[in-house]
């Protein structure tokens, strides 16, 4: 879908800043994700979800979940909610002697396999490569490096489950070489339960103002809110960051979700920082429109509930509530037309 631009200038694409790939090894991907979480209720539920429960019985997960992503962003881009997807990476988590700390791994998505997706020529145009380099890694800059040469619109970390603190002087050289290419950081913020914690403080936005100051764009994913009850909350400290940062952005993954829909009203109303926010749905995690029936209405509700695609539903829905055409085309505007043409994005 693209929206309409000042004469003289191409309509702006909207794009899905927040997609997830995944996979359990098969077909040489390289991807992996550790039994005891392969098989804990929320991966058993999301693979039912999915339609995806067995494929890993035939050796076929990665290919079948990679196989449902492309039919999702084809049919989200055919009813003009969606034009491209940023999908991520997720690499390991590594010990402040730059060595791979065994425990705790839980997934592993590597770069090689994110640019091998976004490089297919059946999917030209709609896939935007962001990779993860743990900052701790003995060739963290080098492989940074390597990643932005070949393509990367963005750098992927989770500090509180990746075990990466943003205030560790091992980011500079990296935070330094993202702002001189202007590839931004996205981090996640908020709460998290997809993969396990180790350092819960780490969710806080405060934590990323090292990467502020030294110019990275930062996008503070999920913009600092709660999900569960018992997670931390720290909107207020996003906002506060959005406002004082020109580099400072927000997005709205996973706000579709029991957990978050009620944070959109909220940040429709905080002027200077809902302008600063951009779309992501965390695919693969769930979208419903229930818990907005109290804006929305009964009928709205079901006729969003009966959206197939998942994407087009979290872009339809967050539409609905209010959110401002901005949020939808503001990754264009901070990937830069560069970068999406180098990936075959019109704009």
């Amino acid at each position: 879908m693209k929206t309409e631009t000042p004469i003289g200038h191409a309509p702006l694409p909207v794009i899905d800043m927040h997609t997830h790939l995944a996979g359990m090894g098969h077909g040489g991907t390289g991807c992996w994700v550790s039994p005891s979480k392969f098989n804990s209720p929320m991966f058993r539920a999301m693979r039912w979800m999915l339609g995806i429960y067995g494929a890993h019985r035939s050796e076929h997960l990665d290919q079948a979940y990679l196989e449902l992503l492309d039919s999702e962003i084809r049919t989200a881009a055919a009813n003009g909610a969606l034009d491209a997807a940023v999908i991520y990476a997720h690499d390991r988590i590594y010990t402040e002697t730059g060595d791979i700390q065994f425990s705790g791994q839980e997934l592993y998505v590597p770069n090689d396999y994110v640019f091998t997706c976004a490089e297919r020529e059946s999917m030209r145009g709609r896939y935007l490569p962001a990779v993860s380099v743990h900052p701790y890694r003995r060739d963290a800059v080098a492989e940074t490096e390597r990643c932005i040469e070949r393509g990367a619109v963005a750098m992927k970390w989770l500090p509180n489950s990746q075990c990466m603190d943003p205030g560790n002087s091992r980011c500079f050289a990296i935070y330094d070489l993202l702002a001189a290419r202007k590839v931004p950081l996205i981090a996640h913020t908020g709460g998290e339960h997809t993969v396990s914690v180790i350092r819960p403080e780490l969710g806080n936005p405060e934590a990323l103002r090292p990467a502020l100051d030294r110019g990275v764009t930062v996008i503070m994913a999920h913009s600092g809110t709660r999900s569960g009850l018992f997670d931390g909350h720290w909107l207020e400290e996003f906002c506060s960051l959005a406002r004082e940062y020109p580099n400072c952005w927000g997005d709205t993954a996973a706000f579709c979700t029991p957990g978050r829909t009620r944070w959109i009203p909220r940040m429709i109303k905080e002027q200077g920082v809902v302008e600063k926010l951009m779309h992501g749905s965390d695919y693969p995690v769930p979208v419903t429109a229930w818990f907005a029936l109290g804006e929305l209405g009964w009928k709205k509700v079901r006729e969003l509930s009966s959206i197939p695609s998942v994407l087009e539903r979290d872009v339809r829905i967050k539409r609905e509530m209010g959110l401002p055409e901005a949020v939808f085309t503001n990754a264009a505007r901070v990937l830069g037309a560069a970068a999406l043409r180098r990936w075959g994005l019109k704009t």
